[in-house]
């Protein structure tokens, strides 16, 4: 259990998939990191002359796995990211040659046939210290070695997606904070202490506040005019000359004030303080995008990705991944509009309809019937809402799902149990499928068992 067995394994990994030659099938998860880890994947095993078809996953649920059985044999490769390491028995019975799995959330039962790569087996943790995209990285450098550096920024876009600056100063740390120093040293990654805000640095600060997503402002995410009225009641000025103003033209008394007033702004929105001084920390530049580029700003790309792949607009994801832009990226920041719009209509249902329910040991957030919500929202809704539950309690957010109903659970540090676990455990006990990390997890279960479902979870927690 060392960070030396951990690259031995790589390395032994590594050497399989070059033996398997081909093609590849490439399977990874929907959100910024699993979509960071596929397009890193594909990149690598496109240059070692693979033909590579990607698709994406919400989950391996039934369907999911069906999909995958059709698939898998017509493919001496298949490589899954940020999925897999609850299902190795299942996956050990693909009919591929070899199967390869990425994973860093929480591992279930080792099986034969399938080489898999999970940080936890070392004891290094998936939650905090790598992604998925890192492993890929770290994959993509046993492949190709150091050419591919180049792919650095992408795995910190991903870490970031996952909520991994965990660090001082919410820095990425371990296994992360080896790709971002390669990044620097190559002159593709550049680290700052700012505000975080979406994009600050190069979009006029009312659109940045706006559409900051990540912590959710409220009065401002969504509402330019909230922002520009925002801004002028704690003395910064939105604009000088008629032109609007970025937060890089704020002298750092400005910047001071701004972070002041956004962090004061969150204490009385319900956030811990933890959770409210993300505003302001260390930022990622991804120096080989243009000064005006939304992919920037790592963070911003991360959102980017979440937001178009919790669209379903898959493809496009992936294509920015692997570099394409013009057009591409156009579309992209449209999705990304819309996504935003959802949110905040979602974040309206909190407060003016009767969504959610508060128990002893949980909170619920029933978006049961609001159609204009997919399974994919749920996560990202789930971490946003997060900040409003109080005490030891967690939270679960309900969406529908064409299996069922699609559970999200996050839950704040000081509750005496293991999300993932307990999402794994509850949906077992009720036909569905579950998993995740120690603070966050997920689960899709009948819809007809919902109640029973989150009897298992409040009663499991009390009795823990």
């Amino acid at each position: 259990m060392s960070e030396e067995g951990f690259f031995e394994r790589l390395a032994d990994v590594a050497s399989k998939v070059e033996a398997a030659g081909g093609s590849a099938l490439v399977v990874s998860h929907y959100d910024a990191d699993g979509l960071a880890a596929a397009s890193i994947l594909a990149r690598t095993l496109m240059k070692l002359g693979f033909a590579i078809h990607v698709v994406v996953l919400e989950q391996l649920t039934p369907a999911g796995f069906a999909r995958l059985e059709k698939l898998a044999p017509g493919y001496p490769l298949v490589l899954l990211a940020d999925m897999g390491s609850s299902a190795l028995p299942q996956l050990s019975k693909l009919g591929a040659e070899t199967v390869v799995v990425l994973d860093h959330h929480l591992p279930g039962d080792r099986a034969e046939g399938v080489e898999e790569v999970n940080p936890h087996r070392f004891g290094i943790d998936g939650s905090r210290e790598v992604s998925s995209s890192g492993l890929a990285y770290l994959l993509a450098r046993e492949l190709e070695g150091e050419r591919a550096v180049e792919l650095a920024p992408l795995a910190v876009v991903g870490a970031l997606g996952d909520r991994q600056d965990v660090g001082k100063g919410f820095r990425l740390i371990g296994l992360n904070r080896r790709v971002v120093e390669e990044g620097i040293e190559a002159g593709l990654l550049e680290e700052r202490v700012d505000v975080r805000v979406f994009g600050g640095g190069s979009r006029p600060l009312v659109k940045a506040l706006a559409y900051t997503t990540d912590p959710f402002l409220p009065g401002i995410t969504g509402d330019e005019g909230g922002a520009l009225a925002f801004l002028k009641s704690v003395g910064v000025e939105p604009a000088v000359e008629g032109r609007l103003r970025t937060l890089n033209e704020l002298d750092r008394e400005e910047k001071r004030r701004l972070a002041s007033a956004l962090v004061k702004l969150l204490l009385s929105a319900g956030y811990s303080v933890q959770e409210a001084e993300r505003v302001y920390g260390a930022t990622y530049v991804v120096v080989g995008e243009p000064q005006d580029s939304p992919l920037r700003d790592a963070r911003e790309f991360a959102q980017m990705l979440n937001a178009v792949g919790r669209m379903g607009a898959f493809e496009l994801a992936v294509a920015l991944g692997l570099g394409v832009r013009g057009e591409a990226l156009l579309k992209a920041a449209d999705i990304a509009g819309q996504y935003r719009s959802l949110l905040a209509r979602a974040f309206k249902c909190v407060r003016e309809e009767s969504v959610m329910k508060e128990a002893r040991a949980c909170v619920v957030v029933d978006f049961r019937g609001r159609d204009f919500l997919s399974e994919r929202m749920s996560g990202a809704l789930a971490s946003l809402l997060l900040p409003y539950v109080k005490g030891g309690k967690i939270l679960l957010v309900l969406v529908d799902s064409p299996e069922g109903v699609k559970v999200s659970a996050r839950a704040k540090e000081g509750l005496r149990a293991h999300v993932g676990e307990l999402m794994a455990e509850a949906a077992k006990r009720v036909g569905g499928v579950g998993g995740g990390h120690e603070s966050a997890g997920g689960a899709t279960v009948p819809a007809d068992k919902v109640d029973a479902f989150v009897e298992f979870v409040e009663k499991a927690l009390l009795s823990g």
